[in-house]
């Protein structure tokens, strides 16, 4: 196969062909010897690209350590083909698969899962629809339960409507109009019930086959030592019970998803490069 530029250690973008379309992908080629390979599932809507900034980072980080590097941009959202409103959680669960393929027979090693946001809980859904395909995971801030983020999305849309003296909405009448067939915008966004109706039944509580998996859990805290949420204890130790792994990584810093501007955030970036490093 021709290396192209990932054999100089430099970025290589391109299309992978999907089901649904050309996905874009961007591969970061591991430096030196190469110990691993990460595929990125990245965060949603604007989300993904307030982070791209310190997500471009981490992969650098990770290339010096020896893990190539797979970034992926799901059918209908960054510079993939389609359209968002034709997009669903089935399509880019198979567009993570996809990639993991594609990632697997450059480097011809399994790759670690590394899911951001909604990101996260799509990869841990492609390993339970995935049996034994993945071993390890890593988890930026993980989104544990689709309905109550899509909820908290959906608001957005409430609030603008409210700012711009239009007629107020409910996040369960959107729901009704988008399981109707109707397209909503949404912080610029334009969302159908083709993706929200399957994601509203998406919680990491139900992946109830999970099992050997190793999972890095990076959660924002206000305080070093300070404690996860109660919400994701109890599903730690759900995961836990099931046979899996968790190493928990409580990390302090700016929650650099919710930002307008661009930030920082290298305390993640940090402690994310340093557990890749302590792997054997």
């Amino acid at each position: 196969m021709n290396q192209g530029p990932g054999s100089l250690g430099f970025p290589e973008p391109f299309f992978l062909e999907g089901k649904e379309g050309r996905l874009f992908c961007l591969y970061q080629p591991a430096l030196g010897e190469r110990r691993g390979a990460v595929l990125f599932v990245p965060a949603f809507a604007e989300e993904m690209n307030r982070c791209r900034f310190t997500v471009a980072r981490q992969t650098r980080q990770l290339a010096r350590l020896g893990y190539a590097s797979l970034l992926l941009d799901p059918f209908g959202t960054g510079d993939s083909e389609g359209d968002l409103p034709d997009a669903s959680w089935e399509i880019w669960r198979n567009d993570v698969i996809r990639a993991a393929d594609w990632l697997q027979d450059r480097v011809g090693i399994a790759p670690t899962l590394w899911g951001l946001r909604l990101g996260a809980l799509l990869a841990a859904d492609v390993a339970q629809h995935t049996p034994g395909r993945f071993s390890r995971m890593v988890f930026w801030q993980p989104v544990l339960d689709g309905r109550l983020y899509l909820t908290q999305y959906l608001r957005l849309r409430v609030a603008s409507l409210m700012d711009r003296g239009l007629p107020p909405e409910t996040t369960d009448g959107m729901r009704e109009a988008l399981l109707a067939g109707s397209v909503l915008e949404v912080a610029g966004y334009r969302l159908s019930g083709v993706l929200t109706g399957v994601m509203d039944g998406v919680r990491m509580s139900d992946f109830s086959t999970l099992s050997g998996l190793e999972i890095d859990w990076f959660e924002l805290v206000s305080e070093t030592d300070k404690p996860f949420t109660m919400v994701s204890n109890k599903l730690i130790s759900q995961l836990t019970g099931q046979g899996c792994t968790i190493h928990s990584h409580g990390f302090t810093g700016p929650a650099i998803w919710q930002l307008h501007s661009r930030d920082e955030v290298p305390v993640l970036i940090e402690m994310t490069t340093d557990m890749f490093r302590g792997l054997a």
